[in-house]
């Protein structure tokens, strides 16, 4: 079954965020067999691919452009493989107003 890490991106300030701010999260995977899914999870809901949006998914990471105080919360990744599925921790955004 997959083991899933979460992390936001190590250039930023998780205590300084801002809105308009671009943030970004790297998942992290160990699994054997390799994932064949991976999933994104803001507050519980699948977040999907959406540039105008400002949600772009690649490989392993997530990146939210210009963040809204709607951005904050919790957010997941979950990997599947054909041994099961596997749930990161939860890290939590905290988007500052200005």
């Amino acid at each position: 079954m997959p083991m899933v890490s979460l992390k936001m991106g190590s250039s930023l300030n998780p205590n300084d965020i801002k809105e308009g701010d671009d943030v970004y999260f790297e998942c992290n995977i160990k699994a054997n067999p390799k994932a064949y899914k991976l999933a994104w999870y803001h507050e519980g809901k699948e977040m999907f691919h959406n540039v105008s949006a400002g949600v772009i998914l690649s490989d392993q990471s997530l990146v939210l452009q210009g963040v809204t105080r709607n951005s904050a919360g919790d957010y997941t990744c979950l990997a599947a493989n054909s041994e099961g599925k596997g749930s990161s921790n939860p890290v939590t955004l905290r988007v500052m107003c200005e």
